[in-house]
C-alpha cells in the first residue's frame, strides 16, 4: 500500500514533463482519463435489528472515457477497481472480485478547468466469511464527484459514492449490505 502511495505521485509528476499542446477549455476532461488514489469505505451489514459497521482504507483505480456534449455538458463512462477488500467485521469481508463499479457520469464544466459530475451504475463484490463459501453480490451505486485540473493534463478528483448490494446469494437472505465511499484521487487526462 505504501508503494502505491509513493509511486502514484512520482508517476504523475513524471507525466508533467511530457510536451502537450494546449487544448481549448471546452475540451477539458474529454477522452481517456486514468486516476488513482485512496478511499475510506464504510461498510455496513444488517440482518433484522442486528447491524455491524467497519471502516476500511483502500486504494482505488479508475479508467474513464468522457465524451463532449454541447458545451458545457460532458458524459463519462468509468470502470472502478478497489485495490483491497473492505471489512464488515473481524471475520467478514466484501472482497474485490474484479471491477467494483461501472458507472455513467453526466457532468458539467463549472469553470474552464473544473468538472462537477453525478454517477449512477452497477456495483459488484464477493461476500467472504471465514471458512464459509463465498457469495457473489451485485447492486447499484450512485454518487457525486468533482475533478479539477492543477497542471496541464493532471487533475485532482474528490468523489462520494453510495453502494448497495441488492442481489444476495443462497444463505444471505434478508441480509443487507451498504457501503459509503469517500475518495481522493490524482489523475491524468490523455
Amino acid at each position: 500500500m505504501r508503494f502505491a502511495l509513493l509511486a502514484t505521485p512520482l508517476i504523475l509528476s513524471a507525466t508533467m514533463s511530457w510536451a502537450q499542446p494546449a487544448r481549448p477549455a471546452s475540451t477539458y476532461f474529454e477522452g481517456f482519463n486514468l486516476s488513482m488514489g485512496l478511499a475510506q469505505n464504510s461498510t455496513e451489514s444488517s440482518y433484522g435489528t442486528t447491524a455491524t459497521k467497519l471502516d476500511t482504507r483502500v486504494g482505488v483505480g479508475k479508467l474513464n472515457y468522457t465524451f463532449g456534449l454541447s458545451h458545457p455538458a460532458k458524459l463519462g463512462v468509468t470502470a472502478t477497481l478497489d485495490l483491497r477488500s473492505s471489512q464488515i467485521s473481524n471475520t467478514e469481508y466484501l472482497a474485490v472480485r474484479g471491477l467494483s463499479e461501472v458507472t455513467v457520469e453526466p457532468g458539467v464544466l463549472l469553470v474552464s478547468n473544473s468538472l462537477l459530475y453525478g454517477k449512477v451504475g452497477t456495483y459488484a463484490s464477493r461476500y467472504e466469511s471465514g471458512t464459509n463459501p463465498t457469495r457473489s453480490l451485485s447492486g447499484s451505486s450512485v454518487g457525486l464527484g468533482l475533478k479539477h485540473y492543477v497542471y496541464r493534463n493532471n487533475y485532482v478528483q474528490a468523489e462520494w459514492t453510495r453502494r448497495k448490494a441488492a442481489d444476495n446469494g443462497a444463505g444471505l437472505a434478508d441480509t443487507q449490505f451498504k457501503q459509503t465511499s469517500a475518495a481522493v484521487l490524482v489523475g491524468y487526462n490523455f
